[in-house]
């Protein structure tokens, strides 16, 4: 099968056929469908993010399922399915605990870019490549752990379904499952792409108010307006002056979803006493945030979030239900659809800062 390949930081993916194992005890084979491009995936090619090399990226999915492994009971041949970033086994520590996100089989595969057994199914003339996050997207197929396979009806257009896999869920589920953000709290969203977006059109659904978009891009700003944001502001100006002339002692939450250290001293700066800057962006492990100590005499928080806290059993379900209903969107955030051989010029587009979220369809 094809698949886009990288091999050295800072080098272009490689259109290559590669060698395709058949499914283990408690995996699956997918035709994929369409891939969301992530920030993620473009952190690995610049070496903020580490994987082993070579390795297939793209983990944003959907696909149908064409094989079954052993032990598969809850899918079927053909199948529909968006692939969750977490295989979510319910029996670890985290499972039990209702934090699905947090999953243990999940980290072999985001840190060692393999499947849960910490081996690959891919090869390149007998050299193992790697999975980054255990999936590997950027191909026509892919095999992927069963339990993160979330079926869905077969009439949600799979180009726009993969978003759910990661960046919809992540910025969603990060106002959906955070208690401080609920009807007429203030909330701002540092960075409109796709994850942004996503958590502007959450905070308008659960009544936000005001719920301000902070971008350097005027079209991100535009589109986030259109998309539930009441107010935006252009990060290049005084954010914190801003903020603090629109709400007087600043917000309720502020959500960063960049992952820069930066943005994420900006969100502590502009939340009010006893507020929450919440961090779902992925900034580079061994930063450090330079943050005002005085803060937490107010009573200020500092908080990552993981997937956005979410279930994707229960999050993926609720999003198809609000979109069916027209209550979130997921066309308006589709910058671009590109065929898998233009993949790195996607990841360009990305890095350029150019549209909220570019799709790869197969």
């Amino acid at each position: 099968m094809r698949a886009a390949i990288f091999r050295e930081t800072g080098k272009r993916l490689e259109m290559v056929d590669l060698d395709l194992e058949d499914p283990k005890a408690g995996e699956v084979k997918i035709d994929v469908a369409a891939s969301g491009i992530c920030r993620s995936d473009l952190s690995v090619t610049t070496g903020t993010l580490r994987s082993p090399l070579p390795v297939v990226l793209g983990h944003e999915t959907a696909g149908i399922v064409t094989r079954l492994g052993d032990d598969v009971t809850h899918l079927a041949v053909g199948d529909h399915v968006v692939v969750s970033l977490t295989p979510a086994c319910g029996d670890c520590l985290f499972c039990n605990e209702g934090a699905p996100n947090r999953c243990v089989k999940m980290v072999p595969g985001m840190i060692a870019s393999t499947m849960i057994d910490g081996t690959t199914r891919l090869s390149h003339k007998g050299e193992s490549v790697f999975q980054l996050c255990g999936i590997a997207s950027f191909a026509e197929q892919a095999v992927v752990c069963a339990q993160s396979c979330i079926p869905i009806p077969a009439d949600v257009p799979l180009n726009r379904a993969c978003l759910l896999g990661c960046g919809v869920v992540t910025g969603a589920g990060s106002v959906f499952n955070t208690p401080d953000i609920k009807e007429g709290a203030g909330v701002g969203v540092i960075g409109c792409g796709g994850v942004g977006l996503s958590a502007i059109q959450a905070a308008r659904i659960v009544g936000a108010s005001p719920i301000v978009a902070i971008d350097i891009d005027p079209e991100k700003l535009a589109l986030a307006e259109t998309l539930g944001a009441t107010h935006s502001i252009d990060a290049r100006g005084d954010v914190r002056k801003a903020i603090r002339k629109l709400t007087g002692l600043g917000l309720h939450v502020c959500i960063e979803a960049i992952g820069m250290t930066e943005t994420i001293s900006t969100a502590w700066e502009i939340i009010r006493p006893g507020g929450l800057a919440l961090v779902i962006g992925m900034p580079p492990g061994r930063d450090k945030i330079p943050i005002r100590a005085s803060g937490l005499f107010m009573e200020r928080r500092l908080v990552g979030s993981v997937y956005g806290g979410a279930n994707p059993r229960i999050d993926i379900p609720r999003l198809l239900d609000y979109i069916e209903q027209g209550e979130f969107q997921l066309d308006s955030m589709v910058s671009e659809e590109l065929p898998l051989s233009r993949v790195q010029d996607a990841l360009d587009a990305l890095a350029a800062g150019k549209g909220a979220r570019h799709v790869i369809v197969n």
